[in-house]
């Protein structure tokens, strides 16, 4: 049983003593820069742990490593990029790098594209950037967020479990593993979480959907649902609520609450097709 959750205890374990180490260890503004960016490295080192996984295969459960890897590196210069303008820039062209090597499988691909290849590369690209751009957007200062975030990434797990895809389950696995490290540190300590953390976190999020949409096509029908939970604090702030400071709390549990429907709708979506 141990050995089994190895690769997710390891991604909670090592981001988990990476964030911290960074966090305490080097010079303030620094730290509170870099210390998420644990996060990423402990997926990595989890996902490495996984049985049949490969750095240099081609497939859709290989390319979470190497996008997550890419993101990290985009994540470091999007922070140094003062214009907005820019960040827009480099994230649409790494959305697209993205897109192209999620439908050609891989920067260069064997054969020449055709035009409809190109088109949907272009198409998943576009809708790659468009759910970067929502989920950088979201402010990891705030609980909510990492709420949102983490229900997001749990969904998608139970849909590979779902699924019976093992490696996809793990992979989300040690994804959770990550994030409720940095969750936890953040909540501690004083911690800017930026794009270094956030774009590694997002696009690995995204891999992972592509990956089960690709590898289990029965959870197609499940994954727009789950989307859902990205938008599911403007439900939870019609929720009323009493005054005071309970109410705060009151309120992730509302949240918490919101977006377990859409990820409850779509397990029964992906219950019904693989049943089917």
């Amino acid at each position: 049983m141990l050995k089994s959750m190895l690769p997710q205890l390891a991604a909670f374990g090592s981001a988990l003593v990476l964030i911290l180490a960074v966090r305490l260890a080097a010079p303030k503004p620094h730290g509170l820069r870099l210390a998420g960016v644990g996060a990423a490295v402990g997926l990595m080192i989890g996902l490495s742990m996984i049985a049949g996984f490969s750095w240099d295969g081609a497939g859709p459960v290989s390319r979470i490593g190497h996008i997550a890897l890419g993101a990290v590196l985009v994540g470091a210069v999007m922070d140094h990029i003062d214009e907005a303008w820019g960040r827009w820039a480099l994230l649409t062209v790494f959305s697209l790098g993205c897109g192209w090597a999620s439908v050609l499988g891989g920067l260069t691909p064997q054969v020449s594209p055709s035009i409809a290849a190109l088109a949907l590369s272009a198409a998943v690209g576009a809708l790659w950037l468009g759910l970067m751009v929502r989920l950088s957007a979201l402010s990891p200062h705030k609980p909510t967020s990492f709420v949102m975030i983490i229900a997001v990434a749990a969904g998608l797990t139970l849909l590979a479990a779902i699924a019976r895809d093992d490696m996809l389950t793990r992979a989300g696995l040690c994804l959770l593993g990550a994030l409720f490290a940095l969750a936890l540190v953040a909540a501690i300590l004083s911690l800017e979480v930026n794009y270094i953390a956030m774009a590694p976190v997002a696009a690995s999020i995204l891999a992972i959907a592509w990956a089960l949409s690709q590898r289990q096509p029965e959870t197609m029908v499940g994954l727009p649902v789950l989307a859902l939970v990205l938008f599911a604090e403007r439900t939870a702030r019609r929720i009323p609520m009493p005054g005071g400071r309970i109410s705060a709390y009151l309120y992730l549990g509302g949240l918490a609450g919101c977006c377990t429907i859409p990820i409850v709708l779509a397990a029964l979506l992906v219950s019904a097709g693989v049943s089917a």
